[in-house]
């Protein structure tokens, strides 16, 4: 006979575990309920292959949850990591996505599922979806004892479906499918039939790193929305806020946000002043940043705003919050809120930016390192984006002919043979008004490049017209598949 599976459930309060606060008056308020009250209402726990363990924490409605509860869970999870096969945490909708992505930052080198689970309806009603969203989770949390496969990752079962949880978002507030992924597909789905999409999970941990957690989350950082009319005035009290850190921007579209001056200028503040570090992310639910794809996200590029690509705002705050509470400066915490970490984003960013320049013929811009990981064989896009290119101030027309060379500049100079390899051209009709440019290179790009060597761009303006302009983008995406 098969050992019974051992799963500890980790009982944190929400919905799921809410009764009447005046026993017999169901139309009292609902207040978290101890589970010995609670368990005896679910009779099909008894007729499962596994031995649930009940740890309960200190009871609180999702809406109180706060970082350090995060920490608390993520220790519980180590100090009986060794002893289970799973964890099942139940935990209120409102900010299960918050815990379930902090989570997923917290535990390092995770090789056992954690899935948090919870209701819409109370356990104790006749009509809920607790009891399912339960049995199902437990299931998931302990696959050996049903020939299921595993699943190494923090998750959220919520009506049969398994999804990442720092994917994941609350779209209904009533509705038994309450969560969804809409930038990622489910990871299983449970009907008559458990099926596991193998192909998008991610792989265990290495065995011999070790699993470990994480203990400190910075607390000062925050989201912001644009919307229309916004008071440049808003956002310099908002960044003025003492010990702000980061900011996560949530923007229209694919990115885009107001170009009026006054608004620009509070960001650059931000940024070169008070060193924060933005985030752009987008308040469409579906879909990416494209920074630089828009003149109207262009200014944001240049001023040092960085894309949270296809992150959720939940997810982007939260990897803030782990990255600055291990201790890096901003610039490095920059860098690394564009590279997938825990399978928040389905890109990896790298950017080679460059201040305003101008070429009367020839213009060699700096030497650029490309970012530690970058990886070749995995370049999805890159594209090349000029801002604001202008001809001579004498001149109200003309053509704009640009063309982008890359090159490897040797250690001595005199004794370097390389020959430039052209990334593209730029022909554009110009009438007096800078316009901005930008063109896909990619294949060009994946031939050149070399990760292992400064990167030259040498800009040739090809008609010899004195070109100018505000600044020069290369921004590379390059896939997360393992």
């Amino acid at each position: 006979m098969r050992e019974k599976g051992k799963v500890l459930m980790i009982y944190t309060g929400g919905t799921i575990g809410m009764l009447p606060k005046e026993e017999g008056n169901p139309s009292s308020p609902l207040v978290p309920a101890e589970w010995e009250k609670l368990g005896r209402m679910v009779p099909a726990l008894a007729n499962l292959p596994i031995l649930p363990t009940i740890h309960p924490m200190t009871l609180i409605d999702s809406s109180n949850m706060y970082p350090e509860y995060w920490i608390d869970i993520a220790r519980v999870i180590r100090d009986n990591y060794d002893k289970y096969e799973g964890f099942v945490i139940l935990h209120g909708t409102d900010t299960m996505t918050y815990t379930a992505t902090a989570l997923s930052f917290l535990l390092e080198n995770l090789d056992k599922p954690v899935v948090l689970t919870g209701s819409q309806i109370s356990i104790s009603n006749a009509r809920n979806d607790a009891v399912q969203n339960l049995v199902t989770s437990l299931m998931f949390a302990s696959p050996k004892s049903f020939d299921l496969p595993l699943v190494p990752e923090v998750c959220i079962c919520f009506n049969g479906v398994l999804l990442r949880g720092n994917r994941s978002r609350k779209v209904s507030s009533s509705g038994y499918s309450g969560f969804a992924t809409p930038n990622y597909p489910i990871l299983a789905e449970a009907g008559e039939h458990i099926k596991v999409n193998t192909k998008v999970i991610r792989g265990s941990a290495k065995k011999e790193e070790g699993f470990f957690i994480n203990e400190r989350l910075e607390q000062k950082v925050m989201v912001l929305d644009i919307f229309p009319g916004i008071n440049p005035e808003i956002l310099n009290k908002v960044f003025s806020i003492d010990g702000l850190r980061g900011v996560v921007l949530r923007t229209y579209g694919a990115g885009n946000a107001p170009t009026n001056k006054e608004f620009l200028k509070e960001i650059e503040k931000a940024i070169t002043e008070r060193k924060l570090a933005i985030v752009n992310v987008t308040q469409c639910t579906q879909g990416m940043v494209e920074m630089g794809l828009y003149d109207a996200s262009a200014d944001l590029l240049r001023l040092g705003v960085i894309s949270g690509v296809d992150m959720t705002s939940e997810a982007a705050l939260v990897k803030m919050m782990f990255l600055l509470g291990l201790g890096y400066d901003t610039e490095t915490v920059k860098e690394l809120v564009q590279r997938d970490l825990r399978g928040e984003q389905s890109v990896d960013v790298f950017n080679l930016v460059y201040k305003e320049g101008k070429a009367a013929q020839v213009c060699k811009l700096e030497t650029r390192q490309l970012p530690a990981g970058f990886a070749k064989e995995k370049i999805v896009t890159a594209n090349i984006r000029f801002d604001s290119v202008a001809l001579h101030k004498d001149v109200s027309k003309g053509s704009i002919e640009l063309a982008v060379f890359m090159d490897y500049p040797a250690a001595d100079e005199k004794t370097d043979t390389k020959i430039s390899q052209c990334l593209g051209e730029f022909v554009k009709t110009y009438d007096g008004t800078p316009v901005n440019m930008i063109f896909d290179c990619t294949s060009k790009f994946k031939q050149v490049v070399n990760p292992n060597r400064p990167v030259q761009i040498t800009i040739v303006s090809r008609n010899g017209q004195p070109v100018e302009w505000k600044g020069v983008f290369i921004s590379v995406y390059t896939s997360v598949e393992k």
